[in-house]
């Protein structure tokens, strides 16, 4: 896959240009060489001599300027436009919805989402710009070399079959063994992240051998397929720049030099030209041949990244979608849902939360309680014309819309890595200290708080495992709060909670629900559950 990116096109036609005339200056000082051979030294003019030899000096010096000038404005555009891709695939996978994430390995997407689009970016403006160059150089030197001498250049054709096909061929072999690195990396990334993720269950079962194990077995895959990458590379240095080119050079030379000794109309100082010329012209289409074989490592190497570059998600189906708005209440009707590849986990289910209204949900596991909040909050799409906001359908409003107004808090606990405060801040930056220390309250956590020594500034590690469950489970609570959304949903939260601090929560929701809040509340215990409205059973349906 490629990147159709005007911006990039552009500065390649630029890259193009300054690189010809770069390495068009190079194909003067051949030309001198002979010059002041054939012409200058039998002729004893000294200051032709010298002036040829200044230019034959200067004219690298200016490529040299040139070549650094370029290249500080091409890394700077390369590191931007690289790092733009970036995000832009982080985004696009971010954006996605909720049954992308069910069927893909976390860990692995993040080895695509980590990859370095600006070496490619760079191969995109740099390398090809280069290989366009050595096209053009590689005419002009043919061409130079037909007007010194037609034998010696018509020779040259044949260079090209000669290199070019065997390394077609290692290219190919290239392209699919970085294939297979870049799946086995992914692989291991996971593997790695999933160990450090539960390494309380790894240490308690003893896995530590196995998951190491594992990742060696990878490894040693990786090592063998870069071994083989290796020899292909070499294998193709080899056969370009160490057979191909000292073989024709040698036929060349040994050509021109019967020519000489013959009086075909051939010098010693043009037969230095042409040998120089020649080792030019093999330059140019080893630089070719081996840029192939870099593209063919490209295509295997960021096919799967650049796969996430015009991936659509939550963003694009919700552009023209209407915002949430809700006077009545929630509403489900007849509604059943079953995940992928699933038997149905919500069946005909038929149900209304009314707006301004505590609603208990209790029933065994399994029976999709949790579900139903992931639909409300359109973390997964309900069947058309089975779940209504008011009389609207869910799937006509905006899933951006209704997250902004509907909190869900989980028994599923997250927190980012620093403080208490910070986490709070990050899902509302503008929140005043007399608003976290109310939910914080709200939360049955003020105490708990003014204990700690760096209270709200306390660290609570990744993940949050430096508090407890409990605790943890309580600072969701206070995070949901801080939205400052009149809808809540709340998936055992209480779960960690002793019942002490579990009426105390209650009451405390309680009086959400009588400042015009709307709770839907699922539990296993129906205690927390003895301030609602109403409580539906689900096991009863």
């Amino acid at each position: 896959m490629k990147i159709n990116d005007k911006s990039i096109r552009n500065r390649r036609i630029i890259s193009t240009i300054i690189f010809s005339v770069i390495q068009l200056l190079t194909l003067i000082s051949p030309f001198i060489m002979g010059r002041i051979i054939d012409v200058y030294i039998p002729n004893n003019k000294v200051k032709y001599v010298c002036l040829g030899i200044a230019l034959f000096v200067a004219i690298p010096f200016v490529s040299i300027i040139l070549q650094t000038v370029y290249n500080y404005f091409t890394i700077k555009y390369v590191r931007k436009k690289g790092n733009e891709y970036s995000i832009k695939i982080m985004k696009n996978l971010v954006y996605r919805e909720m049954s992308f994430f069910d069927k893909e390995n976390s860990l692995e997407l993040l080895s695509y989402a980590s990859k370095e689009i600006v070496d490619y970016v760079n191969f995109e403006v740099a390398e090809l710009s280069q290989y366009y160059v050595n096209i053009i150089l590689a005419i002009a030197t043919f061409i130079t070399l037909l007007t010194i001498n037609p034998y010696l250049a018509m020779i040259q054709l044949i260079y090209l079959p000669v290199a070019k096909y065997p390394i077609k061929k290692i290219g190919g072999s290239v392209e699919k063994e970085i294939k297979e690195v870049v799946t086995k990396n992914a692989e291991n990334n996971q593997i790695k992240g999933d160990t450090f993720k539960a390494i309380e269950y790894v240490k308690l079962n003893q896995l530590e051998k196995e998951k190491i194990g594992e990742v060696e077995k990878n490894n040693d895959a990786i090592n063998a397929v870069w071994g083989k990458v290796a020899a292909l590379d070499t294998l193709s240095g080899i056969w370009t720049g160490g057979f191909a080119t000292v073989l024709f050079t040698g036929v060349t030379f040994g050509l021109g030099a019967l020519l000489i000794m013959n009086g075909r109309g051939l010098t010693v100082g043009k037969l230095v030209s042409v040998i120089t010329y020649c080792g030019v012209l093999y330059s140019c289409i080893n630089s070719l041949l081996q840029t192939d074989i870099s593209k063919a490592k490209n295509n295997s190497e960021y096919e799967k990244v650049f796969s996430f570059l015009d991936m659509e998600g939550e963003r694009e189906d919700n552009e023209s979608k209407v915002p949430f708005k809700m006077e009545k209440g929630i509403f489900c009707k007849n509604l059943t849902f079953s995940y992928p590849d699933k038997n149905p986990i919500l069946k005909d289910i038929t149900l209304s939360f009314k707006k301004g209204e505590w609603t208990g949900i209790v029933g065994p596991s399994g029976s999709g309680k949790s579900t139903l909040l992931k639909l409300m909050c359109k973390l997964y799409e309900a069947p058309r014309g089975e779940l209504y906001i008011d009389d609207t359908d869910i799937n006509d409003i905006n899933a951006f819309s209704i997250r902004e107004n509907v909190a869900k808090i989980s028994q599923d606990i997250f927190l980012f890595p620093g403080t208490i405060l910070e986490n709070m801040k990050l899902v509302c930056p503008s929140a005043t200290l007399e608003e976290i220390n109310r939910v914080l309250d709200i939360a049955c956590l003020s105490d708990f708080i003014a204990r700690l020594s760096n209270g709200i500034k306390t660290d609570v590690g990744e993940a949050g495992k430096l508090i407890s469950g409990g605790e943890k489970q309580r600072l969701s609570i206070a995070i949901g709060l801080l939205r400052k959304t009149k809808v809540l949903l709340l998936d055992e939260v209480s779960s960690s909670l002793d019942s002490e601090t579990e009426e105390k929560l209650a009451r405390n929701l309680h009086g959400l629900a009588k400042e015009g809040y709307t709770i839907i509340s699922i539990s296993h215990k129906r205690e927390f559950l003895t301030y609602a409205d109403k409580i539906i059973d689900f096991g009863e349906n």
